[in-house]
């Protein structure tokens, strides 16, 4: 007598079974990384590892090698090239020597003035005294103290607001003092540290170049980066445009948007050559200004600096006649 023979499972569950799906992540679980059925897993994992390393390896060539540079970012750079945040602010006292010459539109010298500039910085703020010698050889020293501005010429008391005006110190604006001047050349000389203050927005321009530009502005010769700077409301109303060269990362021309009380804009085009470094500090010893025609309208020639010369104490108090009889 035949018997059937059943199979172990009903037919429902052997149904049951065949519709059960291997889940997404079977295929990445660790269980046995000998066996071959690995294989497939550890291909994906070195595939995703590969993925992520190349993307890693991207964004830091790019960030590091292909990224141009933000205009904060390009501020640190000439910052560092031209001797370090830390090295100024280390520099507390000092002197040089700014000498002047005035051409006429065919090159002849019209005037010669040497200026010798001492300060002192400190938590005060700062200390600036001017001593001027014109053509003439007279001398012109202009100063503040606790009491305020004060000036002698030949050793004699003289109005300080005459003497600067006289020497050239003072511009046209109704809130000008007599070292009005002297204090933007020394913010001038202080470039570009001075666009690591607060409310100073910098970005980067472009533009095309010629040959003769390119020669006047010295350096490698190659097409200089350009730094605009602008400020907040709250800090100032001019603007800076700075030509940097790629490679040195030093200004190599400056043109100053200065707004008058009148409203008018009153643009300066400054070339900045023959780089030195002194006491740590790289910077222009010469800034030139051009004639349309070519010929140099204006310079100013740096030298005897000296960044670390103490000045004696009481320098910078006023000077008066019977002061000056007894020294």
């Amino acid at each position: 007598m035949s018997q059937e023979v059943k199979s172990p499972q009903g037919p429902k569950k052997v149904e049951k079974k065949s519709e059960e799906k291997i889940p997404w992540w079977f295929n990445l679980q660790v269980k046995d990384l000998v066996k071959p059925i690995t294989i497939k897993r550890m291909q994906l994992l070195s595939a995703g590892a590969l993925l992520l390393a190349l993307i890693a390896g991207g964004f830091y060539a790019w960030e590091n090698f292909l990224r141009e540079p933000t205009g904060a970012e390009f501020v640190d750079e000439i910052v560092d090239a031209a001797g370090g945040l830390d090295t100024w602010k280390g520099i507390e006292h000092g002197q040089f020597t700014r000498t002047h010459n005035l051409y006429d539109d065919s090159g002849e010298l019209l005037k010669s003035t040497e200026e010798t500039f001492y300060f002192k910085r400190g938590k005060e703020g700062l200390k600036l005294q001017v001593k001027s010698v014109g053509s003439d050889d007279s001398e012109v020293v202009v100063g503040k103290d606790d009491e305020g501005f004060w000036a002698t010429k030949d050793n004699q008391t003289v109005d300080p607001m005459i003497a600067a005006k006289d020497e050239g110190m003072m511009c046209d604006s109704k809130f000008c003092d007599p070292q009005c001047a002297s204090s933007m050349a020394f913010f001038r000389f202080s470039m570009p540290f001075k666009l690591k203050d607060n409310g100073v927005n910098a970005s980067l321009a472009s533009t095309g170049f010629n040959i003769a530009e390119l020669n006047l502005l010295g350096g490698s010769g190659k097409e200089p980066t350009l730094l605009d700077i602008s400020y907040d409301r709250t800090v100032g109303k001019d603007s800076w445009r700075f030509y940097v060269d790629p490679q040195d990362k030093l200004i190599h021309k400056v043109e100053y948007y200065n707004k008058s009380d009148k409203g008018e804009i009153r643009p300066e085009e400054i070339y900045w050559t023959d780089h030195k470094t002194v006491d740590g500090i790289t910077f222009s010893h010469r800034w030139t200004r051009y004639w349309p025609n070519g010929k140099v309208m204006d310079e100013y020639v740096y030298s005897d600096v000296n960044l670390d010369s103490e000045l004696p104490d009481g320098f910078f108090n006023r000077r008066n006649s019977s002061a000056i009889a007894n020294r």
